[in-house]
């Protein structure tokens, strides 16, 4: 009995440590860089029309995102995560920008660091602060870009609050 029961909690804890176990974005970026070469062809779905014009939604989601979609020119692949609380989003920016930081190049050389200086925005009663790092992986013709964006209402009384986080992955165009 007590031999069933610690091989249940074992079970148990291995089960949620699972659950728990994080996606590698620099295997993810191996992956996105591999499809970009065949246009993502084996990730598109039929998306909705955008402002833009028509994108494609993708079959491949990295771990916890809302949503990932391929550009209409097939050149990239972006995805976006939202968040309850603005320092939920500014841990998940850090973090994702120092494992990007982390991981081997995609060819040969490191990427170079891209960063831009938070910028913040008032129009009416909303406020935006935005924050991006981009990643310059120029061996490979390829640029990445991290991005936070938050919106709140700085008019007292209005609930308005949106965090969001956006991973871009951009295959440069073809030179003649």
């Amino acid at each position: 009995m007590r031999v069933m029961k610690n091989l249940a909690v074992f079970m148990a804890t291995g089960l949620l440590s699972i659950g728990m176990a994080r996606a590698d974005i620099c295997a993810d970026l191996g992956a996105i860089h591999t499809q970009s070469q065949s246009h993502f062809d084996g990730w598109k779905k039929e998306g909705a029309e955008g402002a833009a014009g028509k994108e494609y939604d993708s079959n491949f989601l990295l771990d916890g995102a809302r949503s990932c979609a391929i550009s209409r020119d097939s050149a990239g692949y972006s995805c976006i995560w939202r968040f309850a609380t603005p320092a939920e989003l500014g841990q998940a920016y850090q973090r994702m920008v120092g494992e990007i930081k982390a991981c081997q190049p995609l060819l040969k050389q490191a990427p170079g660091i891209i960063s831009d200086k938070p910028e913040e925005r008032i129009q009416g009663n909303l406020r935006r602060t935005m924050e991006v790092t981009g990643f310059d992986y120029g061996d490979a013709g390829v640029v990445v870009m991290l991005g936070q964006m938050q919106i709140t209402s700085i008019q007292s009384g209005t609930n308005v609050s949106r965090n969001e986080l956006k991973f871009s992955f951009v295959r440069a165009a073809a030179r003649p």
